[in-house]
């Protein structure tokens, strides 16, 4: 009953916050879930239900002028990246680099709360755009965190958060979509995940509108401060768990 009642605390939780910033669900659900599944049946089940939260969020999201070419070069390398992610896992301590990622966001994220915006990294190319997903796409492979380094990136160069929640929503549904697919190809979806799938589908859909109807109440400033507790939260949690 208990492990039931953190399967559904953490994916109404996470639906809600990824429905508002367009990424962080596995953060989130992970946060509860770690004390109630273990990792081979989470796994499947925070790329589900993120996928799932992406849809929900895409069929409610607003018109709006900006063009799927700002975020085409996020997905294509990052497509690229998960592959090299995955087989890297294999070769190196995750658990070094799981490290390694939190103490970064840790003292990245405090930096970034003080404000600093570089605007002149607005005029690079694509390329440079390009860059960043692929790593996104390596992060992702090696453990799920495909979002951290790309919404790092947006803050970064300054973009308003309509902009950077549609780069993060359509990269991390790209990303996922593939992660997911994969999993079904390597059997690593399993008949006995179905249900919680099922459960999933109608737990995390309501919290999900809701965020992403509050996405266009707040002001940038809560954005960003939403965002960057977010990823100084995962920091802490990438920290603790590798140490723990």
């Amino acid at each position: 009953m208990q492990s039931w009642s953190l399967f559904l605390v953490g994916a109404c939780i996470a639906g809600f916050i990824q429905g508002l910033t367009g990424f962080a669900f596995a953060l989130v659900a992970m946060s509860f879930w770690v004390w109630a599944l273990p990792p081979q049946l989470a796994a499947p089940l925070v790329v589900f239900a993120s996928l799932w939260c992406h849809i929900i969020a895409l069929s409610k999201e607003r018109p709006h002028q900006l063009g799927i070419s700002l975020v085409i070069p996020y997905i294509i390398a990052g497509l690229i990246g998960v592959p090299l992610g995955s087989y890297l896992l294999h070769q190196i301590n995750a658990e070094t680099f799981k490290l390694i990622l939190g103490v970064f966001l840790l003292i990245w994220c405090p930096i970034m709360y003080l404000a600093p915006e570089f605007k002149s990294l607005k005029r690079l190319s694509k390329k440079t755009d390009a860059v960043i997903g692929f790593l996104g796409g390596v992060l992702g492979g090696l453990g799920g965190f495909c979002g951290s380094l790309p919404s790092a990136w947006v803050m970064l160069k300054g973009l308003n958060k309509i902009e950077q929640r549609y780069i993060l929503r359509h990269f991390n549904f790209g990303i996922q979509l593939f992660t997911f697919a994969v999993y079904i190809f390597q059997g690593t979806v399993q008949l006995n995940q179905w249900p919680y799938i099922m459960v999933l589908m109608i737990t995390v859909t309501i919290p999900a509108i809701l965020g992403s109807q509050l996405f266009y109440k707040v002001s940038e400033k809560q954005f960003k401060h939403i965002v960057l507790s977010l990823l100084f939260a995962s920091g802490t949690f990438l920290v603790i768990s590798t140490v723990i």
